[in-house]
C-alpha cells in the first residue's frame, strides 16, 4: 500500500480526504496533536504540524487542498468548476473560523467577549452558513461529489464540538441526513 494519510479522527479537513479515498487502499495513521510527544514526532512528516499529510511512494503532500488536487489527478477524478471551489472556500472559512474559536477556549480565552478577533469569526460563520443554506436549497451538493463530502464533515465536526445547532439551517441538516447512513460517513465520524 502506497498511501498513507495522516490525521485525526475528528478532522473535518482529514475526514473529508477519508471520504474521498473509500474504496481505495491506503493507510490511515492517527496523529496525536494533543500530545506534546506526538506533536514533536508528527514535525517530522510535516513542518507545519496541520493535518492530513499525505504520503505517496516517498512524496509527502500537505493541505488537504493540495491533497485534493494530487488525488484527482492520481485517481482520474473529474475537475472541479469555479462555482465547486467557491462552495468549498466557504465551507473551509466556517470551518477556519470554527478553529480559531476552538483554539481560543483551549488556550483558555474569553471568546464570548466581543473582542475583534472572535466577533470576526462569529460573523463570518453566521453569514457563510446562511449563504450555504441557501447553495443547498439551490441544488448545489445534491450529489455525493467533493464539495458535499466537505460540506458534510464541516457540519458534522460543528455539531461534534458543540459550536452550532443549525437550526436555521434545517435544509443543511436534511442533506447531511441523506448521506448519514452511508458506511464511510459512519466510519469516520467525529469522536
Amino acid at each position: 500500500m502506497s498511501l498513507i494519510l495522516h490525521g485525526t479522527q475528528p478532522s473535518p479537513f482529514v475526514r473529508r480526504i477519508r471520504l474521498l479515498l473509500d474504496g481505495v487502499d491506503h493507510e490511515f495513521r492517527e496523529v496525536p496533536l494533543y500530545d506534546d510527544a506526538g506533536r514533536q514526532q508528527f514535525a517530522a512528516v510535516s513542518p507545519i504540524r496541520k493535518v492530513p499529510v499525505l504520503e505517496d511512494n516517498g512524496q509527502t503532500i500537505f493541505d488537504s487542498h493540495v491533497i485534493f488536487h494530487y488525488l484527482q489527478n492520481k485517481l482520474g477524478l473529474p475537475a472541479l468548476t469555479l462555482d465547486q471551489h467557491n462552495l468549498i472556500s466557504v465551507i473551509d472559512a466556517v470551518t477556519d473560523s470554527c478553529v480559531v474559536l476552538v483554539l481560543g477556549k483551549r488556550s483558555e480565552l474569553a471568546i464570548e467577549e466581543d473582542r475583534m478577533i472572535f466577533r470576526l469569526q462569529r460573523e463570518r460563520i453566521a453569514d457563510s452558513l446562511r449563504w450555504l443554506e441557501q447553495q443547498v436549497i439551490d441544488g448545489s451538493f445534491d450529489d455525493w461529489s467533493y464539495p458535499t463530502m466537505c460540506l458534510v464533515t464541516m457540519v458534522d465536526w460543528l455539531k461534534f464540538r458543540q459550536l452550532h445547532d443549525f437550526v436555521d439551517q434545517p435544509a443543511l441538516q436534511a442533506l447531511v441526513a441523506s448521506h448519514a447512513e452511508r458506511p464511510v460517513v459512519q466510519l469516520t465520524l467525529p469522536r
